[in-house]
């Protein structure tokens, strides 16, 4: 039997919408510690790993451990439909995943349950060299100038962290000073080239007071983790290839 209670409804939106931004679907692994899911964007460049334990939850409930498979698309759209009042109820039932939303009124949704025959992939095993923890304001504004000039950026921790972008009209850099950074640590100089469009969507859910961890090695990919509500999401994201 599994029955859940969420109250911190904003918190609960953020993170569907973070995990519905890159995966179309995934697998919710449940047991008696809380939600978790691992699972791979469509095109194998980004990972996923999200999880909620279980004192985020008003009441939960897990007798034994299941597998919830879930249409990311659908489950968003519902979840986009909850107001910041709202309590929520999650029960399986009939092989569908049933969600109540208590407030102003009752409102009942069901939302059926994938089969899921793979496993969740492996966390990949990276000696980092540069860690930077950053406000997410700040990252955001810089990939918006990034974006200004071309679709993909590249990252480079040195004493601090910059972005670079670089299209054909033009070129854009914006250097962080160490003091409006929460905190550097560099190994080693690392550097590498990501999409703009992927990088949006990994640190879109990122908001005040989380802080965003950003994780660097020269051409390999790239982590970024942050909090949401009681709740933590880590992406990896691979690094695009620089020809000539």
């Amino acid at each position: 039997m599994f029955e859940a209670t969420v109250n911190d409804t904003k918190s609960w939106k953020s993170s569907i919408e973070a995990i519905a931004a890159l995966i179309d679907e995934g697998t919710f692994q449940i047991d008696g510690s809380g939600m978790k899911l691992r699972a791979m964007d469509p095109s194998q460049i980004a990972l996923v790993d999200f999880h909620l334990p279980s004192t985020a939850f008003e009441k939960f409930t897990c007798q034994n451990p299941i597998s919830v498979g879930v249409d990311f698309s659908e489950l968003n759209k519902i979840t986009k439909r909850s107001k910041p009042e709202d309590k929520i109820d999650f029960s399986i039932d009939n092989n569908r995943l049933k969600m109540v939303f208590r407030g102003e009124t009752r409102r009942e949704f069901t939302t059926a349950i994938i089969d899921s025959t793979s496993n969740p992939p492996r966390e990949p095993k990276i000696e980092f060299t540069s860690e930077i923890k950053i406000s997410p304001n700040i990252i955001k504004e810089a990939l918006k100038d990034a974006e200004l000039i071309s679709n993909h950026v590249a990252l480079k921790a040195e004493e601090s962290l910059s972005v670079k972008s670089d299209g054909d009209t033009g070129s854009v850099e914006i250097d962080f000073p160490k003091d409006k950074l929460l905190s550097v640590k560099v190994d080693s100089p690392s550097r590498a080239v990501f999409s703009l469009e992927y990088l949006n969507n990994i640190i879109k859910a990122a908001e005040i007071p989380s802080v965003v961890s950003l994780y660097l090695r020269t051409d390999a990919p790239l982590k970024v983790e942050y909090s949401i509500g009681e709740g933590r999401v880590v992406y990896f994201l691979a690094p695009r290839i620089e020809t000539g």
